[in-house]
C-alpha cells in the first residue's frame, strides 16, 4: 500500500494551553516498506499512528491510502478501511483473556458476521508460530506468545499495512528479537507495508528506514 502524508496537522487543549502534536508533517511511505519512527515521549508518534489508521481525525492536512483521502471518510468508512486494510498491533496486546486464541484471533470476523476459514486460521498461526496452541488461553501464553496471537489477529485479515506501536515494549531481549524478526518478514517478504512506533534502537536498526519527530515535526528521516 502507497502512503501519503500531506500537511498532517494535530493540536490538543490542556489546561488552557494548546499542544501541537502535528505540525503540519508530511511523509510518503512505498509499498512493502519497513518503517521505524522514532522519537522522545509527546514528540507525536503515536498521534501519527492513530491518524494512518483512522482512529483520530486531523485538524488538518490528508492521508492518502492508495489515493483514497480517509480524512473525508465517515467514521463507518473508516471501520470499513481498518477491517479491510489495515492491522494494528499494540504493545499491551489486548487480548481477551476469556477467550482462547482461536477466538481472540477470528473475534474480529465473527463480529462481522464471518465464518471462520480454517485454513487461513491455521495458516496465519502457523506463521506466527503458534501452531498447536489454539485453545490456549492467554494465560497460558507467555509475553511472546500473547504478543504473536495479537499479531496473528492483525494479520488474519490480510492488511496490506500494518501498524504496531511499540510492539516489543513489553517483551525480553529475545521475544523482542523473535517479534521483530516476523515483523521484517511480513514487510520483505510478503510485500506488506510495516510502519512501526518504537523507543528501541534495536528496532529502529532492523528498519528500512528511520523517521525521527520532535514536537510534531519531521527532525530526521534517514533511509538505508
Amino acid at each position: 500500500m502507497k502512503i501519503e502524508v500531506i500537511d498532517l496537522c494535530k493540536r490538543y487543549e490542556a489546561r488552557g494551553r494548546v499542544i501541537t502534536a502535528l505540525g503540519g508533517i508530511s511523509l510518503s511511505f512505498a509499498p512493502g516498506s519497513l518503517v521505524a519512527i522514532v522519537g522522545q515521549s509527546g514528540s507525536g508518534k503515536t498521534t501519527l499512528l492513530n491518524h494512518l489508521c483512522g482512529m483520530d481525525r486531523p485538524d488538518g492536512g490528508r492521508i492518502l491510502l492508495d489515493g483514497r483521502d480517509i480524512t473525508t471518510l465517515s467514521q463507518d468508512e473508516l471501520a470499513r478501511e481498518r477491517r479491510s486494510r489495515i492491522g494494528v498491533i499494540y504493545q499491551f496486546y489486548n487480548l481477551i483473556p476469556e477467550l482462547s486464541v482461536r477466538d481472540n484471533v477470528t473475534l474480529p470476523a465473527e463480529l462481522r458476521g464471518e465464518t471462520v476459514d480454517e485454513a487461513r486460521l491455521r495458516e496465519i498461526l502457523a506463521t506466527v508460530g503458534l501452531s498447536g496452541r489454539e485453545e490456549d488461553m492467554p494465560a497460558a501464553l507467555s509475553g511472546g506468545q500473547q504478543q504473536r496471537a495479537a499479531i496473528a489477529r492483525a494479520l488474519y485479515q490480510e492488511p496490506q499495512l500494518l501498524l504496531a506501536d511499540e510492539p516489543t515494549g513489553n517483551l525480553d531481549e529475545e521475544n523482542s528479537r523473535q517479534i521483530l524478526s516476523l515483523l521484517c518478514a511480513l514487510s520483505r517478504e510478503r510485500g506488506m507495508t510495516v510502519i512501526m512506533v518504537t523507543h528501541s534502537a534495536a528496532v529502529a536498526a532492523a528498519a528500512d528506514r528511520v523517521i525521527t519527530l520532535r514536537e510534531g515535526q519531521v527532525v530526521s528521516d534517514e533511509r538505508r
